[in-house]
């Protein structure tokens, strides 16, 4: 079995073996080509001690010196090169209290966390696969390496990244791997809130979502309110990040903004999913003035998305709001109190104060929403003043 490598990788490849270290791809880059897909990055692991990485490549930045990881700068591009190790007992359910470097790849293999992501390889000794990884992947199987209880036991995050996997990879979870997961799963509120997101973003891509319904049957991320299972109609959704990862947090949330604070995500995001919300639980009629007023209350490529899930998870037909969106669009109809031919100083001068200007203006907008020609300062100052 021969690999076509990029160049850069072979030149770090060839560069630890031609000054005496052994070298090789490692973990997912391995499965990915052995599922005959692109790999988004290429992680080596390597005989070499972190200093002796550090001295062979003229660019590398000390990434995690005491875990054996240096990344290495090849033409502008990172390569992450870590030293074989093996790990001391974890106390935190994530991170092993100390490691340790060895010289023999066949221990860093033991360590990993599934049979199809401990496998490793290079052009001169070709795959080496010490768990079935290979007959795992043609069979679509996940499974851990060794004993799985204490695989998770180590990491938790596992059993969250076994779930996106079998998601993203459409793989069936073997049957002792599963239990143990399960079993587990109570130990994944010791895993920050910004690693459990990552995860599910990810999961949220995949093809089979579903799979994630018996991991929320736990409640194991009931403190994130991620407790229900209603999520069989993300996969009828474009593979679009947001409104996929959307999709997830608020089918199998029961208090999405409690959700969204908790798992520490962006403001941005927040305001996103929160007007999304809205959109998708009160609908959009198909009419210019709703889908004006949608349009005041968000951005035209959220209100697209809103139309989206309407249309693949509520089965709105929204061939005709697409139409008048585009009508809207470009005959620059107003929708937002800025697209007013009047301002709150112009309000303030016949008297109005404080609140009573934003009650104004939002009155002043519905009008215009529904009579777009009531937009000049003249009719709109009639409007008040009558």
């Amino acid at each position: 079995m021969k690999f076509d490598l990029p160049q850069n990788i072979k030149f770090v490849l060839d560069t630890f073996n031609q000054n005496g270290h052994k070298a090789y791809i490692v973990g997912g880059c391995v499965r990915d080509l052995l599922c005959q897909k692109t790999p988004h990055d290429f992680d080596v692991t390597t005989s070499a001690l972190p200093h002796e990485t550090q001295n062979l490549f003229d660019k590398t930045i000390a990434t995690g010196l005491s875990h054996g990881t240096v990344t290495i700068m090849i033409d502008g591009e990172p390569v992450e090169a870590t030293t074989f190790r093996t790990e001391s007992v974890y106390n935190d359910s994530r991170h092993p209290e100390s490691v340790n470097f060895v010289s023999d790849v066949k221990d860093d293999l033991a360590r990993r966390d599934f049979t199809v992501n401990a496998m490793c390889y290079n052009e001169h000794d070709g795959l080496i696969d010490l768990f079935g990884g290979a007959d795992d992947i043609n069979r679509k199987i996940l499974r851990a390496v060794g004993n799985a209880e204490q695989r998770f036991t180590e990491d938790a995050l596992r059993i969250l990244r076994l779930f996106r996997f079998s998601a993203t990879l459409k793989f069936t979870i073997e049957k002792d791997t599963f239990s143990a997961a399960i079993k587990c799963a109570p130990l994944l509120k010791n895993i920050s809130a910004e690693r459990i997101f990552t995860e599910l973003k990810k999961a949220a891509q995949g093809d089979d979502v579903l799979v994630l319904s018996p991991l929320f049957k736990t409640r194991a991320l009931s403190h994130f309110s991620l407790v229900k299972c209603e999520i069989e109609h993300i996969e009828k959704l474009p593979k679009n990040e947001d409104l996929r990862t959307f999709a997830l947090l608020f089918l199998a949330s029961d208090n999405l903004k409690n959700t969204l604070d908790s798992l520490k995500c962006s403001n941005a995001f927040k305001d996103y999913c929160l007007k999304l919300s809205h959109l998708v639980s009160s609908g959009i009629s198909c009419n210019k003035i709703a889908l004006k007023q949608a349009l005041n209350i968000a951005d035209f490529p959220t209100v697209l998305d809103a139309l989206e899930y309407l249309n693949r998870v509520m089965n709105t037909d929204i061939s005709n709001h697409k139409k008048l969106l585009d009508e809207i669009k470009n005959s620059d109809e107003p929708y937002k109190i800025s697209h007013l031919d009047i301002t709150g100083n112009d309000i303030a001068k016949l008297g109005f104060r404080g609140e009573q200007i934003g009650e104004k203006l939002g009155f002043l907008l519905n009008e215009v929403i529904k009579n777009p020609e009531l937009n000049t300062k003249e009719k709109l100052l009639n409007l008040i003043c009558n």
